[in-house]
């Protein structure tokens, strides 16, 4: 699976949510989210459990670069009956491979067309926004970095707001 995304602290939730939800025509979903980071060599790969119990195992690689950038990514989802399972997995990663740190968020998802757009309140990081652009298998980077770069501009988010990283590395860097 790939994505295109883009991340960016915000200044103004209000103002954000108020327009991402006039562009998605909803009031957006609440996702409570917890993730631990495990030490991997290559990518990010990481557990994250729901408010409801279930839990999904991410890998994914991702550039560290500002703007549009090209995720790949994997799943690996436990429904809340399967919660001992992903339980079991997540302290067997932690033995093997180490955890490496941990982000709790409240997410507000908008879909607006083929986007997530989330809005991001990150324990002892503050607000961000991210956008997922879910390619379709015929669609190149450069179409999902053109929608990208439109839905960015008509959110309002400036280029020197855009960050590089993922929150456990801006956690780290605290």
């Amino acid at each position: 699976m790939r994505n295109v995304e883009i991340k960016a602290r915000i200044t103004d939730y209000e103002n954000i949510c108020k327009v991402a939800a006039e562009l998605s025509q909803s009031e957006g979903t609440i996702i409570k989210q917890d993730d631990t980071f495990y030490r991997v060599n290559d990518g990010r790969l990481k557990m994250r459990f729901y408010a409801d119990s279930s839990a999904t195992l991410v890998r994914y690689d991702r550039d560290d670069e500002g703007g549009p950038k090209m995720c790949n990514y994997e799943l690996l989802e436990f429904s809340a009956n399967e919660s001992e399972k992903a339980l079991l997995l997540d302290s067997m990663l932690r033995k093997c491979l180490g955890a490496r740190g941990r982000v709790v968020k409240e997410r507000k998802l908008y879909m607006v067309g083929q986007t997530r757009v989330h809005i991001d309140t990150v324990q002892d990081l503050g607000h961000f926004m991210e956008l997922e652009v879910v390619l379709r298998p015929e669609q190149s980077l450069e179409e999902g970095q053109a929608i990208a770069r439109d839905l960015q501009t008509k959110l309002g988010v400036k280029d020197e707001d855009l960050i590089e990283c993922a929150y456990v590395d801006l956690l780290d860097k605290k």
